[in-house]
Formats: structure tokens, sequence, C-alpha cells
């Protein structure tokens, strides 16, 4: 039979999902639109349910917190990326098989609510915390950041933390996060252009419209005429833009296709942007820590004179972000490079008692002996002064965050469950 928290949490996080929370329109309870304050609202009335102190961010974020002590943190956020297309299952939750699906299951409602009834649990087990344990929700973190920004600027900041956010066995170093626009020439007889909804999303799909007939043909693009223009249309595979690899661009498709004509522009373009490393750019880099530089080309659009293309770039931790824009504003066909977004790499030492404790409680309950593990994700983990990303991901486990059918099984899920309860025991409970 199931825990009773760890039901409790699998309702909580399908109730969640339920809400539809990507960033819309400011409505009076939040800056982020009405989804994302419904979920604010939600873990609010959750936490105080179950014994919490409520603090409430004016729509930008929630705390909750229990306990006496030291002020420990565990951040994620409500928000989501697009549900977009391509589901074959129902995105605002949905059991079947064995396996929860919805947007959010993984990134970051599920893991978020896992975390805080893995707390409930050693709570009702008579456990008493030695610090104060506060659960930080944010309303914005796909889109900005400005919900941390804001509790940062308002609120006690915890001196240590985690966030269930990213990979299992435990994160201590993320590569820097740089989010560029460039902008180059418009190819001649390019009418426009555009695809992708997210910088951190790989473009699932691209739409091209062209002045004249133009022969051009490649794998997963479609030609069609249209009157005196030629429309052609790529399709991509989606993926979360720090494991660009793992999806398909579909700008890459139609630069392909489009260089298939023999006009060198396209081919420029192709060889500029037709690979995960930032290879054609100049900026392929690595490092120890945290391994090789990646490169997503999230979005694109043209006006009368210019192809702007949105560059989501995960860089090594010992490299500047300076050096990277740098290289690209060198480019001969780059007009101009405007820097839309950053975040600093984090490294907590593998040696330090937070990563260590975690990764103990992750191996005692796997039975496994991992080791601490870099990615180029950017989480919450990166707005405390030492903090490290935790979860949910399982090395052998195929991540759909950021991807149609977003989903994991049960079994996955009631294992992370149970190494937040072990992990927390220890950290955080006599």
């Amino acid at each position: 039979m199931l825990e009773q928290y760890f039901v409790a949490a699998a309702a909580a996080t399908l109730k969640l999902v339920e809400i539809e929370s990507v960033q819309s329109a400011p409505c009076a309870r939040s800056p982020f639109g009405k989804g994302v304050a419904d979920c604010l609202d939600f873990v609010a009335d959750q936490a105080r349910e179950y014994g919490f102190k409520v603090g409430k961010g004016d729509g930008y974020y929630t705390w909750a917190e229990i306990g006496e002590g030291e002020l420990f943190g565990i951040l994620g956020h409500v928000d989501t990326v697009p549900i977009g297309k391509g589901w074959t299952k129902d995105p605002k939750g949905q059991i079947l098989n064995n396996v929860m699906y919805g947007r959010g299951v993984l990134d970051d409602k599920g893991p978020m609510t896992l975390a805080f009834f893995a707390v409930c649990a050693l709570l009702g087990q008579g456990k008493k915390p030695k610090r104060r344990i506060r659960f930080i929700w944010g309303g914005n973190e796909e889109s900005g950041w400005k919900c941390i920004d804001r509790y940062l600027s308002r609120e006690e900041i915890p001196a240590e933390g985690v966030s269930p956010d990213a990979d299992f066995p435990v994160i201590n170093c993320e590569k820097g996060v740089i989010n560029l626009k460039v902008t180059l020439p418009k190819p001649l007889g390019l009418v426009e252009m555009k695809g992708g909804e997210r910088p951190n999303i790989v473009m699932a799909k691209c739409r091209a419209k062209l002045q004249g007939n133009i022969h051009a043909e490649a794998p997963f693009v479609k030609r069609r005429k249209s009157g005196e223009f030629t429309i052609l249309t790529a399709d991509g595979v989606a993926a979360h833009g720090s494991t660009p690899e793992r999806g398909v661009n579909a700008l890459r498709r139609m630069l392909t296709c489009l260089a298939s004509t023999g006009q060198q522009e396209y081919r420029e373009l192709s060889r500029l942007f037709g690979d995960y490393n930032g290879v054609g750019l100049g900026i392929d880099c690595k490092d120890i820590k945290s391994g090789k530089l990646t490169c997503n080309v999230g979005m694109i659009d043209t006006d009368d004179q210019n192809l702007y293309v949105t560059l989501d770039i995960r860089h090594p931790v010992d490299i500047a972000r300076e050096e990277i824009i740098s290289t690209i504003r060198k480019i001969d066909q780059v007009k101009d490079v405007e820097l839309l977004a950053h975040h600093d790499p984090l490294y907590v030492s593998p040696d330090d008692p937070l990563v260590k404790t975690l990764l103990d409680a992750y191996n005692d309950v796997t039975g496994e002996n991992a080791a601490p593990i870099a990615i180029g994700g950017a989480t919450y983990a990166r707005a405390l002064p030492k903090a490290v990303a935790f979860g949910p991901i399982f090395p052998d486990m195929n991540s759909t965050i950021h991807m149609p059918d977003e989903g994991a099984p049960l079994g996955a899920l009631r294992a992370a469950y149970e190494i937040y309860k072990a992990a927390f025991a220890k950290l955080l409970f006599e």
C-alpha cells in the first residue's frame, strides 16, 4: 500500500498540472497571469492546511515555512513552458499505464510537490525540524526569473538550499546561461521567416516565405506555392534548450533545405547555426568541471531588412560570457548582438557537506555509488549563497521536460519522493 503522503503528492500534482500556467497577460493577482496566480494560491492554501506559515509576494511568488533556527530553502516554480503541439496524452494531467502525464509533471510542479509532501511525511512521523524549512515557489522561472529577483529584494534569503528542478544524483555544477538576440542581414528573396516559442526550447517548427518559385528539397520540409511566393515549413522535435541534442531543430532543417538552392547566404547561415555546440559561431569550448558549451537556436524572426536569431547558450563555468559574446560580435555577417538575459554559473565543491549529505541519501535509497554531476540547466539554486539542484530526473530516465507528452512513471516519482524524504531527514530534522 502506498504511503498516504505520496498519494497526496500525486493527487496535488495532478491538480496543479490541470491549471495551465504559461505566463500570460497580467491580472489583478499576478503580473504573470491568472494561471500562475491560481497555482500560487493553490500551494499557499495547501501549505496552510499542513500547518505552515505562508507569505505571498504580490503574485510573483509564494513561500511556506515551518520549524525554527537557520533558514533552509527548497526552491522551485509553478509556471511552465507552453504546452505546444504533438501531444498524444492529456497535457493537463492524466495517469495511463502507471505513468503520470502533463505539462509540469517534471518541470517543476511535480518535484516541488513531492519535496513538500516528503517534509510533511517527516513531520507526520513526529520528527522535529532542526532548521526553519522554507519552500519558495516562483511564478516566472521559464520567462525571466522576475519572481525570484523580487523575492531576493524583499524577503529573507536562505543561506543554504536545494532546488528539485533538474537531475539526480546531485548537481554541484551548472553552466552559465546566455540568451542573445543576434541580428543578421536578411537573405535576398526571403520575405519572412518565423519559428520557435522560447529561447530555451528546441525549435519544433519553422516557416519561411520566399519570393518566386523556389526549388528546394529536404527531408521533413514541406513546400507549396502561394501565388508568386513559395512557402516552406520545417518540422523538428522540441526539447529543453540546455540539451539541444535531444531534440531536432526545425531551423537546421530549414537552412539545410534552403542551402540546397546554392544561394551562398543560406549556406553561410547553415554553417553558423548548423550544430549544437557553437562550432559555426566559433564559440565551441569546454572545461573539466562542466563539459562542453551548448548552443540552441530557440527563435527566429524577420523584418524588412534583418534576420533575428535568438540563442540560448550554456557555457562552461570557467569560460567568461563576455568572451563568448565578443566572439559572436566579430563574425562578419553579424550586425548586432543584444544580451537578453544571463545567469552566472554555479559551482559547489563535491566535498561540501550539503553535496555529500544529499549524495549519501540518494545512494542509500538507490543502492548506487553515484557521484555529483554538472548540467547545462539553470535552476533556482543559483539564487542562494550556497545551493544545489537535486532531482527529479534519474540517470537512466528518458527526460520529456519541455517536450510533448511530458511525464514520468509513478515508480520514478515514488523513488524521488523517498530520496527527498531521506535527504531532508538527514539535513533538516533532529
